[in-house]
């Protein structure tokens, strides 16, 4: 049985400046076709995240797959935003903060060898 997986898509402009990232994104698509897919430079190309929608996603899934390439020994900037934002003090970390509790959460990294 497939579990709930969410595949959050951090690259700063998938669809015109990444061929491998994007060949990722399109064979994660036919892999796990039941996948929820969160292309945050689509999703939010004003860096304003909607973070209760974020949450909500990330509190019904079961696995959740962090999918960009390594920016300058770092994450893109929307991914980070995306994380700043969402991961609440309160929400996801903090003597509160438990709603990504017994979640797997994994990081598909794609650096660019050039």
């Amino acid at each position: 049985m497939m579990k709930n997986v969410l595949i959050v898509s951090g690259h700063t402009d998938l669809n015109n400046d990444s061929v491998a990232n994007k060949q990722i994104m399109e064979d994660l698509k036919k892999l796990l076709p039941d996948a929820e897919i969160s292309i945050l430079d689509e999703l939010y190309p004003d860096y304003k995240i909607d973070v209760k929608r974020e949450q909500e996603k990330l509190e019904k899934s079961e696995i959740i797959v962090l999918q960009f390439p390594l920016f300058w020994y770092g994450m893109p900037s929307i991914m980070n935003k995306w994380m700043e934002d969402t991961f609440e003090h309160g929400w996801s970390h903090g003597s509160t903060g438990d709603k990504l509790h017994g979640k797997k959460i994994n990081r598909f990294i794609y650096r660019r060898c050039t």
